[in-house]
């Protein structure tokens, strides 16, 4: 049976090598309402200020040198004014108070990330500090027991000189001590044999004629 590679409906054999890839759903952000309620706060208060423009009276007069402002405040036409510009002043009220508090939360996040990270450098500082003086312990120790190996082999080389020495010296008095036992026992006198006395033969008659 024969595959075909461009078969899409093909079963594709698994690697083992290659790594399986894992969906992860992407998970969904809420954003924030406070921007929101920030731009409706200062349209607001914008609001309030375009009424308050309009809705006055400026009068200017001069008289000589000298320029007086004098503002003139109508009262509102309607009721509807009146609470539009008391709904603007309370909303300008509570962006102000807004902006105070994230004034204050941005002033104490600052200081606690400052805080924070004076206090992992502290850390770091004398962890570092720790390490060098342990550092330092250790070489001192190490070069301690070098010096007190160093010593223990010397000792050890001069016993087993000094033994060795001793052994050579026993060993040659030994040796001395051997020869001088041969050299007496082969100047020991030789023992004298003395010849037994020679017995003469008799005499043999001569033969009768």
């Amino acid at each position: 049976m024969t595959h075909d590679p461009n078969d899409p409906n093909r079963t594709r054999p698994v690697d083992p090598v290659t790594p399986k890839e894992t969906y992860v759903e992407p998970v969904e952000r809420r954003s924030s309402p406070l921007p929101l309620i920030i731009g409706v706060l200062l349209a607001l208060a914008l609001a309030y200020f375009v009424l308050q423009r309009f809705t006055g009276d400026d009068t200017v007069a001069v008289d000589g040198d000298t320029t007086t402002v004098t503002t003139t405040n109508e009262a509102p036409a309607t009721g509807a004014a009146s609470d539009a510009a008391a709904d603007a002043e309370a909303a300008a009220a509570d962006a102000e108070a807004a902006a105070d508090s994230a004034a204050t939360a941005t002033e104490n996040a600052a200081e606690d990330a400052a805080a924070a990270t004076e206090g992992a450098a502290q850390d770091a500082a004398d962890a570092a500090e720790n390490a060098a003086e342990n550092a330092a312990s250790a070489a001192d120790n190490a070069a301690d027991a070098a010096g007190t190996a160093a010593q223990d082999a010397a000792n050890a080389a001069s016993n087993a000189a000094d033994s060795a020495a001793e052994a050579a010296a026993q060993s040659a008095s030994d040796a001395g001590e051997a020869v001088d036992d041969a050299v007496t026992v082969d100047e020991a006198p030789a023992t004298t044999t003395t010849p037994a006395p020679a017995t003469p033969a008799p005499a043999t008659p001569a033969p009768a004629n």
